[in-house]
C-alpha cells in the first residue's frame, strides 16, 4: 500500500493515545476523509436526524446506545463518501458486532479495509494524559495544563469567541481508569479479529507526535514517510 485517495483505514487506540492527532496528520497527508464515531453521534444528535432521536431516546433513559444505530450512523456516511475518495475511521469498529457489520457493508460495494492502525500507549500514560486534558465546549479542540500555572488556558485560541475550556466528567483519574478496562474488554476480540485477516499494524504510541505520524506512514508503505514527518 502506497497511500493516497481510495484508501480505507481504521485506527484503534485507547482514549489517549493520540488517535485525533495522528487522523488530522493523515488526513492532511493522504487527503482521506477522517470519520469520528463522535462527531458523527453530535450530528445526529444536535441536528435531530431519525437516528439521533433513536440515540437520544437510549441516552435520556441512561443506557447505552445499541449497535445497530451506531452501525446506522456509520455505514450511512460511509455509503456517502466517493468509491476514489477513501475514509478513515477513528472511534469505530469498537467490538466485534460493529467490525463484521463493516466488513460485511464495504463487500457489498466491492470494498475492504485496507489496514488497521493500532496506536499502542501503557496504562499509566494514557492516565496521566487524560486527567491533564480539557477541551473547548465550543470545537473540542484539547488542552493541557500549563506546566507552571497547573492550569489549563482560560479560552480557546482557535474559536472566535474564546470557547470555554473545561474538563470532561470521564477524564477525572477514576473515570479514565475505567474506560480504560471497558476499553481492553470490548476492544481486544475487535484487534484480534483484525489480526487475523492480516490488517492490523501496532504503533507504539509513547513518542513524540512526528515519530508515532512517521511510523504510521511506514506501517501504511508510504515512501517518504521519514521526510514528511520532519517537514
Amino acid at each position: 500500500m502506497t497511500g493516497g485517495s481510495g484508501v480505507r483505514l481504521v485506527l484503534v487506540g485507547p482514549p489517549g493515545a493520540g488517535k485525533g492527532t495522528q487522523a488530522q496528520l493523515l488526513k492532511e497527508r493522504l487527503g482521506v476523509e477522517h470519520v469520528s464515531s463522535g462527531d458523527l453521534f453530535r450530528h445526529h444528535l444536535s441536528n435531530g436526524t431519525e437516528l439521533g432521536e433513536l440515540a437520544r431516546a437510549y441516552m435520556d433513559r441512561g443506557e447505552l446506545v445499541p449497535d445497530e444505530i451506531t452501525i446506522g450512523m456509520v455505514i450511512d456516511h460511509v455509503d456517502q463518501i466517493a468509491d476514489a475518495a477513501g475514509f478513515m475511521l477513528d472511534g469505530f469498529p469498537r467490538n466485534t458486532t460493529q467490525a463484521e457489520a463493516l466488513e460485511s457493508a464495504l463487500q457489498q460495494r466491492g470494498q475492504r479495509i485496507d489496514r488497521v492502525v493500532h496506536i499502542q500507549v501503557a496504562d499509566d500514560e494514557l492516565i496521566r494524559r487524560l486527567s491533564n486534558r480539557y477541551v473547548c465546549r465550543s470545537c473540542q479542540r484539547p488542552y493541557s495544563r500549563d506546566s507552571v500555572t497547573g492550569a489549563p488556558p482560560a479560552r480557546c485560541v482557535d474559536c472566535p469567541d474564546g470557547g470555554d475550556i473545561y474538563q470532561r466528567d470521564d477524564d477525572t483519574e477514576e473515570a479514565v481508569a475505567n474506560r480504560l478496562s471497558v476499553y481492553q474488554q470490548e476492544t481486544a476480540p475487535v484487534l484480534e479479529f483484525y489480526r487475523q485477516r492480516g490488517l492490523l499494524a501496532d504503533v507504539p504510541g509513547e513518542r513524540p507526535i512526528d515519530a508515532v505520524h512517521d511510523s504510521v506512514l511506514r506501517v501504511l508503505g508510504v515512501a517518504d514517510a521519514g521526510a514528511v514527518s520532519r517537514s
